[in-house]
């Protein structure tokens, strides 16, 4: 099962996140922490991968509201991004 995880700070790593989450089954490839693409900055967000459905639940209830430098965290299950539409070219006349 997929989490996501917001309200990080931006200076969190992918060693602490994963220490956070290790408990229900997070390693350290199964943590993704995106970046901006144009300023390649942390977005304060992370993906996490966990084993079974069980362990997500639980890590949603124990981390959901977390505070973490003052800021809560919002933990869920991610959904699937929907499939991206061709772009369409304008018709030139």
């Amino acid at each position: 099962m997929r989490l996501y995880v917001g309200g990080l700070p931006r200076t969190a790593t992918k060693e602490e996140v994963t220490r956070l989450f290790r408990q229900f089954g997070a390693t350290d490839e199964s943590v993704v922490l995106p970046r901006d693409r144009r300023t390649r900055r942390r977005k304060g967000m992370a993906y996490i991968d966990l084993p079974s459905r069980g362990s997500a639940d639980s890590a949603i209830e124990m981390f959901n509201g977390f505070e973490i430098d003052g800021k809560p965290l919002t933990v869920m299950l991610a959904e699937d991004r929907p499939l991206k539409r061709p772009r369409q070219r304008p018709i030139s006349r």
